[in-house]
């Protein structure tokens, strides 16, 4: 029996790498068609093992719960004692019916409505994540007509000049966060909000960090903001946010935690940055957790040439796996991808995966060595796809069914999403709407 594992590849020596078992993978893309997306229960419990032996023990893990949101992988957390960090009412909602606790909830997101934050006060979450003056008067508001309190952490910008990596325009001048001035008026003005209780601060200020060095220099300068918060407001709560990386890429590195978990074991010593003082330290983590143990299976529909260049088109694309397309990314790099099968005597070609869809963006993966006699039928898998794939693509585009998705643990494989057809989605069956006059 043949087993396919990211960690067959060299760079590939995390725990947290999905295993593919070979004859369970053909035998689920049949029963359930093609593309399919496949999650590997075990990989995301080691990732969390991994993570949390570079934490504090008392430290809350939130799982970002946008990453992959669907409810047999949060239930996998759920299992596991994390809590979640949700950024609507809808994945609010998800998380407490997967069994995540509202102590163990916090809800981030840089413009939430009455409508969002009020189940998270009525729900009595852990905090809500404020991003301005603003969303504090709206849930002094609530707080108020519900004769309720809210529990907040402010969410922290550390500004354009901070140390450590910015990506993705998460810090600076950007919708996220607190800047040093609007701070300063949430101190002198705290006292206008006495149904909202300040617990603490938080930030995330980089997404897909390279190394922990890099993590390391930016959790430590907002520990200092942190601290000067601390003496101005009554703070106990620290959450230091994500961007843990986790290789997506065919030359990407794992994560080297050692670094992270000599920090996080000096924080608190009396000669550490915090020294007696004892917050409870709060992480998040999405990609990390989940990105490296799921995969993505599709099936060649044809093969042809153009200008000498060898293409082998896909039945998925990338309006189930946008990330593949290098459009979550800066830079196009290269997929790990290959046929699923026993391997053959036939030489390798550098071959162009595109899906079916009509723009030149459904490009999979460009130059990947696959076997010459790579032909219709043959099934493709695609590595680290267990975040940001199927929910964060654009399912709709053109009117391909959905992917079901399969949660494999151990010997067990469950349908935790089902196949479903596009015509068959509220707004798009034909003979649905109902006219109205305008």
């Amino acid at each position: 029996m043949t087993v396919l594992s990211a960690s067959n590849h060299p760079g590939w020596e995390s725990c947290g790498n999905g295993v593919l078992n070979e004859q369970q993978a053909a035998k689920l893309a049949e029963r359930h068609g093609t593309p399919l997306f496949l999650y590997d229960a075990a990989a995301m419990r080691c990732a969390v093992t991994s993570l949390r032996n570079a934490l504090p023990p008392d430290a809350i893990l939130f799982y970002a719960v946008k990453a992959n949101p669907v409810p047999g992988v949060i239930g996998v957390f759920a299992g596991m004692g994390l809590g979640a960090e949700v950024a609507s009412a809808a994945e609010l909602d998800l998380a407490l019916a997967c069994g995540i606790p509202p102590e163990k909830i916090v809800f981030s997101g840089p413009a939430k409505t009455e409508a969002e934050l009020e189940p998270a006060v009525m729900a009595g979450i852990y905090a809500v994540q404020a991003e301005s003056w603003d969303e504090l008067q709206l849930l002094q508001s609530i707080c108020r007509s519900r004769e309720l309190h809210a529990r907040v952490a402010l969410r922290v910008n550390l500004g354009p000049n901070a140390r450590g990596e910015r990506r993705s325009g998460w810090g600076g001048v950007s919708p996220f966060g607190m800047d040093d001035e609007t701070l300063r008026h949430v101190v002198a003005h705290a006292h206008e909000v006495d149904r909202v209780r300040i617990i603490g601060v938080h930030h995330h200020l980089s997404s897909q960090s390279a190394t922990a060095e890099q993590l390391v220099e930016r959790f430590d300068a907002f520990a200092q903001v942190a601290l000067q918060l601390r003496a101005q407001l009554d703070l106990e709560f620290v959450n230091f946010g994500g961007g843990f990386a986790a290789p997506f890429y065919a030359d990407d590195r794992p994560l080297d935690l050692a670094p992270l978990r000599t920090y996080f074991l000096g924080l608190r010593q009396p000669e550490g940055r915090f020294g007696n003082w004892r917050p409870t330290i709060g992480v998040e983590s999405g990609r990390y957790l989940t990105g490296p143990a799921g995969f993505y299976i599709a099936r060649v529909i044809s093969i042809k040439r153009s200008f000498g260049v060898r293409f082998a088109f896909l039945d998925g694309g990338v309006h189930h796996a946008l990330g593949l397309s290098g459009a979550m990314r800066s830079l196009r790099r290269p997929v790990r991808a290959w046929r699923l099968g026993n391997p053959t005597a036939a030489p390798l070609e550098p071959t162009e995966l595109a899906g079916p869809l009509c723009t030149p963006i459904d490009r999979l993966a460009s130059a990947v060595d696959l076997p010459s006699d790579l032909r219709p039928g043959d099934l493709v898998v695609f590595a680290n796809c267990g975040a940001y794939g199927k929910h964060a693509s654009p399912l709709t585009f053109l009117g391909h069914d959905w992917p079901a998705e399969v949660l494999i643990d151990g010997p067990r494989a469950s349908l935790v999403a089902p196949r479903m057809r596009c015509a068959d989605l509220p707004g798009l069956r034909p003979g649905t709407h109902a006219r109205v006059p305008i």
